[in-house]
């Protein structure tokens, strides 16, 4: 397995290959007494993130995230160790060299004591077995662990397909991952640990328990210099038309606040960091950012918060702490519309945020109410809009379609939802039994899912189980239809005339997908009406027009959508 990438050989050799070595160094209010005669090394891998599926090539452009929680892991480990602690962060989504090739240079001159294995999503399941074997080829006696959702939710069959991992650690590993490093004998620490999972204990039927950090002071600022930054992307990761031009500066991960008590149903959140919600004190937040500005450049901070607005007073402070750092400010993982109020959306624009995503899922109430069981209803998104608007923001929205029990009116409710709205930028996804969700457990139950072939066949843009009324093929297609009528063909800004925005819109995605027909084809909408007959214009009506003669896909969503 190997990820894509434009580096050269030579760059490969001199700078490319992320495998800072870092030796404990992290300061706590309780320093560790060392004994500094012993060393323990960890490599970590991260295995490719995706493999070829067609959906994703399709729906969105391939970006390198860093890994916080593997950061987190060894700031938390690097602190509290009994012993010195060096890492190696091996992140194969960077390269496309051959896999062994990555996994031997990782090792030179670095004997790890422990490889631990980032599966963090259930659809890197094969990738896992794969870079586990390769492992294990060359140190067949070194602890080979894993953690992420393919260790916490496919635990089962991990172990059943896969002959090569020693232990896989069951949600969250900061706690889990120290412990394993002070152990004197770390099998016999795995045999009895409670959120550590061996062969031996999972054929037994042991059912492993978390071990959570309840205050995330705890874990020191993170290190990202165990990174080589600049292979990170550094541009946004929404469509985001002020600025499509791959901004420079450092784009960094923080998380304020873990756990999430909401229980919807096709979200498995809560099987990796539970219900209960744990915080970082603002104050210290906010200096962890400032430092992070001023030891690493950090020009955009993503806040990856799974349920950021829940104690909305506390994320009013850290957006007010934030104003004025000059940053670009991103909440990727959606924001509930439930808690938005006026002053909200103003101190988002303050803060540097420039997109608000809202996590919506439908226009269709009984499906939030009954089937989704989300805290928001559908009154609720019309009055967010505008007060996000006004405040100056862009709106994205996440959207979900084919849960079980869904109709046809249902999902008319949601498309109608957006363009009433006038959400800016659809983000569509189909409904899939992702492990360790609730919609996982329905499917089970109703006898959907029969066999392991979810875990190679689901992900968030395709799934193989049938979820609704519609086959998987019929959900797929029809999910990418709403992509191609609300961001395109209808698009909000292109129909109320904003028309800059709307070029930086689909600029985006013809730089990124430079075969995508309606984006060439709406593309050359907006600047014809913007500028008249241009030459642009007419490159891009050209390009659409080939497009279309190509290839039969394009040609049939053309007719489909009246554009030949």
């Amino acid at each position: 397995m190997s990820a894509s990438s434009d580096h050269s050989h030579d760059h490969y050799h001199s700078k490319a290959f992320p495998v800072k070595v870092a030796a404990a160094s992290a300061q706590t209010e309780k320093p560790v007494e060392k004994d500094t005669s012993i060393t323990r090394r960890l490599l970590f891998v991260i295995p490719p993130t995706h493999s070829s599926i067609d959906a994703i090539a399709q729906n969105l452009a391939q970006y390198k995230e860093i890994p916080y929680g593997l950061l987190a892991i060894a700031a938390y480990v690097s602190a509290h160790a009994r012993f010195n602690v060096e890492f190696r962060v091996l992140d194969m989504n960077l390269y496309g060299e051959p896999a062994p090739q990555l996994v031997e240079q990782a090792l030179l001159g670095f004997e790890p004591d422990i490889i631990g294995v980032s599966g963090l999503f259930t659809s890197m399941f094969t990738q896992c077995r794969d870079v586990s074997a390769i492992i294990k080829s060359l140190r067949p006696n070194t602890l080979l662990v894993i953690g992420g959702n393919v260790s916490t939710n496919c635990r089962k069959e991990l172990f059943q397909y896969n002959p090569h991992f020693d232990a896989a650690c069951h949600s969250e590993g900061e706690i889990p991952m120290l412990d394993l490093v002070n152990a004197d004998d770390p099998q016999a620490l795995l045999s009895t640990h409670q959120a550590w999972v061996t062969r031996e204990k999972q054929a037994n039927g042991y059912i492993p328990q978390a071990v959570y950090i309840e205050n995330l002071d705890d874990i020191p600022p993170l290190d990202f210099g165990l990174l080589d930054l600049e292979l990170y992307d550094t541009r946004c990761r929404n469509n985001n038309p002020f600025h499509n031009d791959g901004r420079g500066g450092t784009r960094l991960p923080f998380i304020t606040s873990r756990g999430c008590p909401f229980k919807c149903v096709f979200c498995a959140a809560g099987s990796l960091s539970g219900t209960s919600m744990r915080y970082m004190s603002t104050t210290r937040f906010l200096a962890d950012v400032q430092l992070a500005v001023e030891k690493f450049g950090m020009t955009k901070i993503v806040i990856n918060d799974d349920q950021a607005l829940l104690r909305k007073d506390r994320m009013k402070e850290i957006l007010a702490g934030l104003s004025g750092m000059n940053l670009v400010l991103e909440f990727p993982s959606g924001l509930n519309v439930k808690f938005i109020d006026e002053e909200l959306a103003r101190l988002f624009k303050s803060a540097g945020l420039e997109i608000a995503n809202l996590a919506i899922e439908s226009g269709s109430e009984r499906v939030l109410k009954d089937i989704i069981v989300k805290p928001m209803k559908v009154k609720d998104v019309g009055p967010a809009v505008n007060m996000i608007r006004e405040a100056g923001l862009l709106v994205h929205g996440f959207f979900i379609f084919g849960f079980i029990g869904e109709t046809e009116e249902d999902r008319q409710m949601t498309i109608t939802m957006i363009k009433e709205a006038g959400i800016d930028w659809a983000n569509c996804y189909t409904a899939a039994p992702i492990r360790g969700s609730r919609l996982y457990e329905i499917c089970v139950e109703k006898g959907l899912i029969k066999d392991d072939s979810d875990i190679l066949s689901t992900n968030i843009y395709q799934s193989g189980i049938q979820t609704s009324d519609l086959t998987p093929d019929e959900l797929s297609r029809y999910v990418y239809r709403v992509n191609l009528d609300v961001n395109f063909v209808n698009n909000h800004r292109l129909l109320v005339g904003d028309y800059d925005i709307a070029i930086g819109y689909f600029e985006n995605v013809v730089n990124n997908h430079p075969s995508h027909a309606f984006a060439h084809y709406s593309l050359a909408q907006a600047l014809e009406r913007k500028e008249g007959q241009t030459k642009k214009v007419i490159d891009h009506q050209h390009q659409f027009k080939a497009l279309i003669s190509s290839d039969p896909a394009w040609a049939a969503w053309a007719k489909e959508f009246n554009l030949q």
